[in-house]
C-alpha cells in the first residue's frame, strides 16, 4: 500500500515553540480526524503531517475549551488509535500507533486541562464548581454522595470578586451565612443557620481560635452546614467554616499581584511554588502579602504583613510530609459602629467613630506551625496525622461605648480597654481511612481521634468606666483623652480561659447498589473547661463533661445527576464563659434534622443544593450589657430553606447563586431580671434576616476578556437580643471587568472591580448583647489589580 505523507497545515508565521505555547480558546466540533487537524493547525499555527491512509475513517469527539497546542492534539486523538511525534519545535507527525513503539512515538497518557475539561477539583480548574469535599466527612467523598450541606468557594471566585477580606468571600457566596459582629469587631466570625460560630475558624480541618485571616494563603473555603461535632468536637450547631491552604506543587509557578483601591488601599501579594530538586521529591511554596489601607470610617486604618512558607517532602511514592509556617501582623482600629436610636441605628454619618484619636491603634500578632504526615499502605488504606500550633497575641488600645445612648438621645458614656491578651492553641488529629467490601456492600471506614487545647491569658489590663468623658454623637469631639491620666489608672482587669478535649470517633460510609449511600458515625468526647475573672489572683476552676455525639445520614441517587438526602446530627457547643456569680456555664447542645436535593450537570460543571433544616440549641448563652459575662437564656430554634447554585451555565457563563429563608427564634427563656435582662422568648435571633440571597455572574467568551456583575441582599434583621431595633434590609450591586494578555510563557491580567455600585447605605451587622453598635457597610468603592503569572 502506498503511504503518502500529507501536509494538512503549514506554519503561517515563524515563532517560538508551540508545543508548550500559550493556551488557545478552541471549539472543534466532532468530525473526521483529518478535518479536525486542519482546524487545529489553522488555529495554533502548528505544522501537522499525517499518514493519509491511517487517517481514513477516523473520527474525533472534538473539544471545547482552552488548551495549548500539545494538549489539544492529545485530546483530539483520544480513542483513534493514532500516535504522534514532534519532529521539530513546531512540527508534528501523526500516524497509526504501533505495538512496541517507544515513548517518543506513542501518545502519552492524556491529561485533559481545557477550561471546561479540567479535573473539577484541581486547583487549576478555572470553573466555579467543585464536586468533592473532605470537610463534611474527612474522606475525599463526592458531594453528591454526602448527606450534608457543604458549599465550596474556590480560588477562582475569590479572584473574580477580588475578595481581600475573608468574611466577604464567605457571606457573598454561601447561603444562610452572616457576619458575626462581636466586641469592636475583634475577630472574624460567622453566623450559620442562625447561630453564631463564635471565634472558631478551621484551617485544613483543625480548629483555630480568633483572628483575622489572610485570603492570600487560601486555596478554597468550605462551609459545612449543620452540626459537625461528630468529627470536629466542640462546634456550634449551625456549622463550621474551614479554609484549605495553598500547598507546594510539583510544577513551577510564580505570581505577583498589585492591587489598589478606594480609601488609599494598596495590597501586594506574591505566590511562588515549584520543585526544589530534579526528582521533585522536595517541593516549596511561599505566599506573601502586604496591605495598607484607610477607611470610610473616621480614624480607622489597617496595615498587615503576612508571610507563609511551606515545604513538602515526598519521602516515597506512598509517604508525604508537609510543614507550613505562617506569620501575620496587623495594626488596626477596633470599630464599635453606630449606636441605636429608637428602632434604627442613629442617623449619623457613615464615618462616625465613638473612640478617641489618642487611643485607637491596636495590634495583633499571629504565628502558626502546621504539619501533615500521610502514608498510604496500598490503594485502599491510608493514615494521616495533622498538627497545628497557633499563637495569637493582641494589644488592646481602644475606647468603647459603656451602654446605650443616654436619656438625652445624643450623648453616650464611654470606657476604655488597654493591655495585652495572649492566646495559644494546640490541635492535632490522627485518622485511619480505608475502603473494603462485605457481602456486596462497599465501605469507606474512618477511625480517628483528636486533641485540642486553648489557653487565654488577659493580664494587666484596663477595663475602666467613668474616667472617659461622654461623647456627643451628633457633634463628636474625638480629642478629649489625656493619655497621662490614662496611664496613671491602676490595672483593674484580668481574664483566664481554658478549653480542652480528647475525642475519638468512628464513621462508616456504606454504598449499596451504587445508588444508596449511608453515613453512620459516633464520637465520644472528654471535655475540660473553665474561666477565671477578674482579679490578678483569679484561678480557673476546671469543669468536666463527657458526651457522645451521633450522626446519621442517607443519600439516594436514582440517577447520576440527582441525589436525595437526609441527616440527623447532634452536637456539643464550644461556648462557656462566666456568669456574674462566677459560675461556669454548661456547654451548649444542638440537634438537627435536614432533608434536601442535590444535582450535578455538565460533567460536574454545574451543581446545586436545596435543603430544609430544623435545628435546636439548648443552654444558649447571651452577653450581659456592659460586662464581660455570659449567661444561659434557655433554648432557641432555627428552621428554614437554603438553595445554592454554582458552576458554568454555558461554556462562557459562570454563576454563584444563593437564597436562604430562616426563621430563628428564642423558644425558651429562663429569665434573668436581676441583671436587667427582659424575657427573650419568641424574639428573633440577632443579625439573622428572614430572607437573604446573592447572585454573581461572569461572562468570558475567550481567554482574554471577562466581565461580571452581581447582587448581595439581606432582609430586615434584629439588631440585638431583645429586638429593640432593626437593621434595615438592603440590596448591594457589584461589577468587574478583566483582560489578560499572553506574553510568551507569562500571562498579564488587569482587573477592575466596583463594589456597592449604587452607593447603597447598609449595615454589615451589629453587636447582639446591647444597642451600642451597628457596623456600617462600605460605600461605593473600587479595586484595581495588575497581576503577572509565569
Amino acid at each position: 500500500m502506498r503511504r503518502t505523507l500529507l501536509a494538512v497545515a503549514v506554519l503561517a508565521a515563524v515563532g517560538p515553540a508551540v508545543a508548550d505555547d500559550a493556551p488557545h480558546t478552541l471549539n472543534i466540533a466532532p468530525q473526521s480526524v483529518n478535518d479536525a487537524l486542519k482546524v487545529l493547525a489553522a488555529e495554533t499555527h502548528l505544522q501537522i503531517f499525517s499518514d493519509g491512509e491511517a487517517l481514513k475513517g477516523k473520527t474525533t469527539a472534538g473539544l471545547n475549551g482552552v488548551y495549548t497546542a500539545r494538549e489539544a492534539l492529545q485530546q483530539l486523538l483520544v480513542g483513534t488509535g493514532l500516535s504522534y511525534r514532534f519532529t521539530a519545535e513546531n512540527a508534528v507527525a501523526v500516524k497509526a500507533a504501533e505495538n512496541g513503539s517507544d515513548a517518543t512515538t506513542t501518545m502519552p497518557a492524556v491529561k485533559v486541562v481545557g477550561r471546561y475539561r479540567f479535573d473539577p477539583n484541581s486547583p487549576d480548574n478555572p470553573g466555579y464548581a467543585r464536586t468533592n469535599s473532605a470537610t463534611a466527612s474527612k474522606t475525599d467523598t463526592p458531594i453528591m454522595q454526602t448527606p450534608m450541606s457543604i458549599k465550596v468557594v474556590p480560588k477562582t471566585v475569590l479572584d473574580d470578586q477580588q475578595a481581600v477580606v475573608f468574611d466577604d468571600a464567605v457571606t457573598r457566596n454561601v447561603s444562610g451565612v452572616q457576619r458575626n459582629f462581636e466586641f469592636g469587631d475583634l475577630y472574624q466570625g460567622f453566623i450559620v443557620r442562625g447561630f453564631s460560630l463564635g471565634a472558631n475558624i478551621y484551617r485544613d480541618g483543625l480548629r483555630q481560635h480568633a483572628g483575622y485571616f489572610e485570603p492570600a494563603g487560601m486555596e478554597r473555603i468550605e462551609v459545612l452546614k449543620g452540626a459537625a461535632a461528630m468529627l470536629y468536637g466542640r462546634t456550634q450547631p449551625g456549622g463550621l467554616v474551614n479554609y484549605v491552604t495553598k500547598k507546594p506543587r510539583d510544577e513551577a509557578h510564580y505570581s505577583l499581584q498589585q492591587q489598589f483601591g478606594s480609601f488609599d488601599m494598596y495590597r501586594t501579594t506574591v505566590d511562588a511554588t515549584g520543585p526544589v530538586n530534579e526528582d521533585k521529591s522536595l517541593l516549596y511554596r511561599l505566599n506573601v502579602a502586604y496591605l495598607s489601607q484607610n477607611s470610610f470610617r473616621d480614624y480607622n486604618e489597617n496595615e498587615r504583613i503576612y508571610v507563609a512558607p511551606s515545604l513538602t517532602w515526598r519521602i516515597s511514592d506512598r509517604t508525604e510530609a508537609t510543614i507550613q509556617l505562617e506569620h501575620q501582623h496587623d495594626d488596626y482600629v477596633m470599630d464599635f459602629g453606630i449606636p441605636a436610636l429608637g428602632n434604627r441605628p442613629a442617623p449619623l454619618p457613615k464615618g462616625f467613630y465613638v473612640g478617641d484619636e489618642q487611643l485607637r491603634l491596636s495590634s495583633m500578632d499571629s504565628n502558626q506551625i502546621a504539619t501533615n504526615l500521610s502514608h498510604r499502605f496500598n490503594d485502599h488504606w491510608k493514615i494521616e496525622h495533622k498538627f497545628n500550633w497557633h499563637q495569637w497575641d493582641h494589644q488592646f488600645n481602644s475606647i468603647f461605648p459603656a451602654g446605650s445612648l443616654n436619656g438625652d438621645n445624643r450623648t453616650i458614656n464611654r470606657a476604655l480597654t488597654t493591655g495585652p491578651t495572649d492566646r495559644e492553641t494546640f490541635a492535632t488529629s490522627l485518622d485511619l481511612a480505608g475502603e473494603f467490601e462485605t457481602y456486596g456492600l462497599r465501605h469507606k471506614l474512618l477511625i480517628g481521634g483528636d486533641y485540642f487545647h486553648l489557653k487565654t491569658n488577659t493580664y494587666d489590663n484596663h477595663w475602666t468606666y467613668g474616667a472617659i468623658p461622654a461623647l456627643d454623637v451628633f457633634e463628636p469631639n474625638n480629642h478629649l483623652i489625656d493619655m497621662n491620666a490614662v496611664n496613671a489608672i491602676p490595672y483593674d482587669f484580668w481574664w483566664k480561659e481554658k478549653d480542652e478535649w480528647y475525642g475519638v470517633y468512628a464513621q462508616d460510609q456504606i454504598t449499596l447498589w451504587d445508588k444508596v449511600h449511608f453515613l453512620i458515625g459516633g464520637r465520644y468526647d472528654i471535655l475540660s473547661y473553665g474561666t477565671g475573672c477578674c482579679a490578678a489572683t483569679s484561678q480557673i476552676s476546671d469543669h468536666e463533661d463527657n458526651r457522645l455525639n451521633p450522626r446519621f445520614g442517607i443519600v439516594y441517587q436514582p440517577w447520576q445527576w440527582l441525589s436525595v438526602y437526609g441527616n440527623y446530627v447532634e452536637s456539643i457547643g464550644s461556648n462557656n464563659g462566666l456568669t456574674p456569680t462566677n459560675a461556669n456555664n454548661k456547654p451548649e447542645l444542638g440537634e438537627q434534622y435536614e432533608a434536601g436535593l442535590k444535582t450535578e450537570f455538565f460533567d460536574g460543571r454545574f451543581t446545586s443544593n436545596l435543603a430544609y433544616y430544623h435545628l435546636t440549641k439548648e443552654n444558649m448563652l447571651t452577653g450581659v450589657p456592659g460586662l464581660p459575662y455570659r449567661i444561659p437564656i434557655g433554648a432557641a430554634r432555627s428552621q428554614g430553606v437554603e438553595l445554592d447554585l454554582t458552576g458554568e451555565i454555558t461554556d462562557y457563563l459562570s454563576m454563584v447563586g444563593t437564597y436562604a429563608y430562616a426563621d430563628a427564634r428564642v423558644t425558651k427563656d429562663n429569665g434573668f431580671a436581676p441583671w436587667g435582662l427582659a424575657s427573650k422568648q419568641g424574639k428573633r435571633l440577632p443579625n439573622v434576616p428572614e430572607h437573604s440571597g446573592s447572585l454573581w455572574l461572569t461572562y468570558h467568551s475567550d481567554e482574554h476578556l471577562k466581565v461580571g456583575a452581581g447582587m448581595f441582599a439581606q432582609g430586615k434583621r434584629a439588631g440585638d437580643n431583645d429586638n429593640t431595633y432593626d437593621l434595615p434590609g438592603f440590596v448591594r450591586l457589584d461589577a468587574m471587568v478583566s483582560y489578560s494578555w499572553n506574553l510568551s510563557r507569562s500571562k498579564l491580567t488587569t482587573q477592575f472591580n466596583v463594589n456597592n455600585l449604587l452607593d447603597k447605605e447598609y449595615y454589615r451587622g451589629s453587636r447582639a448583647s446591647d444597642r451600642t453598635g451597628a457596623l456600617p457597610g462600605e460605600p461605593i468603592s473600587f479595586i484595581g489589580s495588575v497581576r503577572v503569572d509565569y
